[in-house]
């Protein structure tokens, strides 16, 4: 035999030995039901040495409903490397993920409906965990073709040893999505939280609503979200007191791809995207709506634009090109003062904004694509003045439950702007230089003070009706910080203070002049 055929036979049994290597990995599957739950068509175990199996937790903290706090979870419990399809029905049930540290896992969700009323629904507890941006080794795939619907609530700390779980999907490592099905995930506080490291979503269709930030990573200074492929549609429910961004890091925020609408509480001073250290748009159609502008990064590879109305409003906004050719159309569910939004389309030149008007076209979620016609309802102004941009750059304290004041009825959010020059000449020094501060402070809640205060808790009836007159009471609770997401307001508290954006024009302009220094519009209004 030759030396050629004898290296071509070697090649070929190296090949043979190797097959099972690339074979595809066997898959775990798990039915859920109301009535039993079953691991690859067995009953589940209750053995802990199991690599799947089941568990019971009572919760206990401060928040769990009184009628439910004898409701004991089923909890199945993942402990090896794997893939898991899961499908099925459950109530009071819990996904946990607590695998080892190098161990990679996979769940996929195939037709499952899951509720946990008193704590999260999905936990990623342990996991192989890369701890760089893009990267993770604990995947949630939506199955093609399924429509997976996740309820969940939170946990509190009962000790310095627990873990406070926020979101009805919450994971302690680096989190992907992949896939190409749809998830639902209905949260009473946030939607998907990522507590350590960074989530990454590559693709399937998401909906997301939740009390408080739907689309959350919070380790601070560090965690990146990164959103590469999908269709994500994030919205805090406009719940009275509420509050939240409709999507938030504390770290960072990238967009590469896909269709992203982001809603924050609608009157809260909350952002639509909101990043302590950044976020950037490099590609796909991005929304964002609140009543706090967080600034996007001005290099980003796609370009952006921003619009400050000087009266928040929930009207279709339809951007066009100077020939009225819309390049994009929103129908906003509630009223916002800050709206950021960006497309491929967008290039460096004028454009008009208008309010209103008839559209004809494919609409999503209020987002329209595909526009066949547009007849322009009313035509927008901007510049002529300056804004008053809340928050930014430091987190936010936790309010200790304190809630934000209550609108009246049928009251819109004053915007920012209008709220500064209210108080342009206001200075509390100089009002309270002869109070006695034994007195003011007496009675008062300092915890309460310190995180966060109103003028109407530190200034005398008297005091208000001589400096303020006929200021709309709403406006006084903003202006000390009174509220979660205003920062300390404009005295600069633990949030920051305000940052000042300049008008956009000297002269109030009809022509909206985008460049990649120029994304900010000011004080729009109606055109005269």
């Amino acid at each position: 035999m030759s030396s050629i055929l004898k290296k071509l036979l070697i090649c070929l049994l190296c090949l043979c030995m190797t097959v099972p290597a690339f074979a595809a990995e066997e898959e775990t599957v798990i039915v859920l039901s109301d009535d039993a739950i079953t691991v690859n068509g067995e009953v589940i175990t209750q053995d802990e040495s199991a690599s799947v199996y089941l568990a019971y937790k009572n919760e206990t903290h401060e928040d769990v409903p009184k009628d439910l706090k004898d409701l004991s979870n089923r909890v199945i419990t993942i402990t090896a490397a794997g893939t898991y399809r899961v499908s099925g029905t459950a109530t009071d049930a819990q996904i946990v993920v607590r695998a080892g540290e190098k161990d990679r896992v996979r769940l996929i969700l195939d037709g499952i409906d899951i509720t946990c009323r008193t704590a999260s629904a999905i936990i990623g507890e342990k996991a192989y965990d890369p701890r760089v941006p893009g990267e993770y080794g604990l995947t949630i795939e939506l199955a093609e073709g399924s429509v997976n619907n996740v309820t969940g609530s939170h946990t509190k700390k009962l000790s310095d040893d627990d873990v406070k779980y926020d979101g009805a999907i919450d994971s302690l490592v680096s989190l992907g999505f992949e896939g190409s099905g749809k998830l639902i995930v209905d949260a009473d506080n946030e939607g998907i939280e990522v507590k350590y490291g960074h989530m990454t979503i590559n693709g399937g269709v998401f909906e997301v609503s939740s009390g408080d930030d739907p689309l959350n990573v919070s380790e601070d200074g560090v965690g990146t979200l990164t959103v590469n492929d999908g269709y994500l549609y994030s919205a805090v429910k406009p719940e009275k007191g509420g509050e939240g961004d409709g999507i938030d890091s504390n770290g960072y925020i990238i967009f590469n791809g896909g269709t992203i609408i982001n809603l924050a509480h609608p009157t809260s001073g909350d952002s639509g995207i909101d990043s302590d250290m950044g976020s950037s748009i490099n590609g796909g159609i991005v929304v964002g709506a609140g009543n706090m502008y967080d600034p996007i990064d001005e290099n980003s590879n796609q370009l952006f634009m921003m619009l400050e109305f000087g009266q928040s409003t929930d009207d279709l906004v339809v951007v066009t090109d100077e020939h009225d050719v819309p390049v994009f159309a929103y129908d906003f569910p509630h009223s916002y003062t800050y709206i950021a939004f960006s497309t491929p389309e967008l290039t460096e030149g004028a454009y008009r904004v208008y309010l209103g008007g008839e559209i004809a076209g494919e609409q999503t979620n209020g987002l329209y694509t595909s526009i066949t016609s547009y007849v322009p309802g009313t035509r927008m102004q901007h510049g002529g003045g300056t804004a008053a941009q809340m928050g930014g750059g430091m987190p936010r304290p936790d309010m200790g439950g304190q809630q934000p004041p209550e609108r009246p009825e049928g009251m819109q959010m004053p915007g920012f702007g209008a709220m500064r020059q209210a108080f342009a000449n206001v200075d509390l020094n100089e009002i309270l230089k002869d109070a006695d501060l034994n007195e003011l402070l007496a009675g008062k809640d300092l915890n309460q003070l310190l995180t966060g205060f109103s003028l109407t808790d530190i200034l005398t009836d008297e005091q208000i009706a001589e400096y303020f007159g006929d200021t709309d009471p709403a406006m006084l609770e903003v202006f000390g910080g009174r509220g979660r997401g205003f920062g300390g307001g404009f005295g600069g508290g633990m949030g920051g203070g305000p940052r000042m954006l300049e008008s956009s024009a000297e002269v109030a302009t009809d022509l909206f002049m985008l460049t990649k220094n120029s994304t900010g519009f000011t004080a729009i209004i109606a055109a005269e």
